[in-house]
């Protein structure tokens, strides 16, 4: 029992996952004969028998199934030793996973590693852009480094660093009612239809915040699941939508789309940088998250006119 095969274990491993051994063998590339040898030798050092034959199909025991959980959590711990031996050695080689929210994975983050991957171009890196409740379901299971997100999880413990400004704006058609109006009463937008993003989203829960501060009702036309459909959509007159400044840079520049000047708007939020308090990260994730932090304000402000002012305010407003 102190002496665990590795390999027989990691062949049971295959074997329990199909219930099969010819879908096994397939899968390793062994004789099923040989498959078989493997699970009798680990039977016979473990004392127990892990596979029951009932009829032409394979199921696992009470002590397979234990087994199978057990040796789910060899390997996983296996692997996390070679990364980390991986990371230890350089910077230079290794596997990055990075997570954003849609507007800044979208519309910031790619210029930034485009950047990093000049420097390290040996990185493996892996973006995901989704929204927020994916975002922090991925960082609690450990499934990404770390994120740029808006709001901060308060289900873990989190390292933060500020990252950049998030200027969230209402936009419309420029023959809409309200194009060229100034300060605009927050009470008119009770009139007015919006495009939501999908529930989840930081710009939406932003909206519906204003309102609810308001007391006044939010009257959606249609719910959206991107910043480009929701700027075809406001072009196209099915309503005015709240969307992040830096989306927004070639809709202003055709004058397809105006912003409004509205009482209480724009709506001043910061992205963020984020990763598990507890979370080792390898020497590549250290080097990203350097750089990140480095290069983000001079990314930003080359994106939007914001003013150091400007933010300082907005920012002071929602603490």
């Amino acid at each position: 029992m102190r002496n665990i095969n590795l390999h027989q274990l990691a062949t049971f491993q295959v074997v329990a996952k199909h219930c099969s051994y010819v879908r096994a063998a397939e899968e390793l590339h062994f004789s099923q004969p040989a498959v078989s040898a493997q699970i009798r030798q680990l039977e016979e050092s473990m004392g127990v028998k892990l596979f029951d034959k009932i009829g032409r199909k394979t199921h696992l025991t009470q002590a397979g199934e234990e087994l199978y959980l057990y040796s789910q959590k060899i390997f996983s711990l296996i692997d996390e030793t070679l990364e980390t031996m991986e990371a230890l050695r350089s910077p230079y080689n290794g596997r990055l996973s990075v997570g954003a929210d849609t507007t800044v994975g979208t519309y910031v983050i790619p210029g930034i590693l485009g950047k990093f991957h000049q420097v390290y171009p040996e990185v493996e890196i892996t973006l995901e852009v989704v929204n927020r409740g994916y975002l922090v379901d991925a960082l609690i299971n450990n499934r990404i480094d770390m994120v740029i997100m808006g709001k901060i999880p308060t289900e873990v413990p989190v390292f933060v660093a500020p990252f950049a400004p998030n200027e969230l704006v209402l936009v419309a058609p420029p023959t809409h009612r309200l194009a060229g109006c100034i300060n605009v009463p927050f009470a008119e937008l009770a009139r007015e239809h919006f495009l939501l993003r999908e529930f989840g989203s930081g710009t939406r829960a932003a909206l519906e915040g204003a309102f609810q501060e308001a007391g006044l009702p939010l009257q959606v036309s249609m719910q959206v699941g991107n910043n480009s459909a929701i700027k075809q959509g406001v072009a196209a007159g099915l309503g005015i939508a709240l969307i992040s400044r830096v989306a927004l840079d070639m809709e202003l520049e055709t004058k397809r789309l105006v912003i409004l000047d509205v009482e209480g708007f724009p709506i001043m939020r910061q992205w963020r940088l984020v990763h598990l308090k507890d979370k080792n990260l390898s020497a590549t994730a250290r080097a990203f998250k350097s750089f990140m932090l480095q290069h983000a304000d001079l990314s930003m402000r080359s994106h939007s006119p914001i003013t150091s002012a400007t933010m300082s305010r907005g920012l002071a407003g929602k603490q």
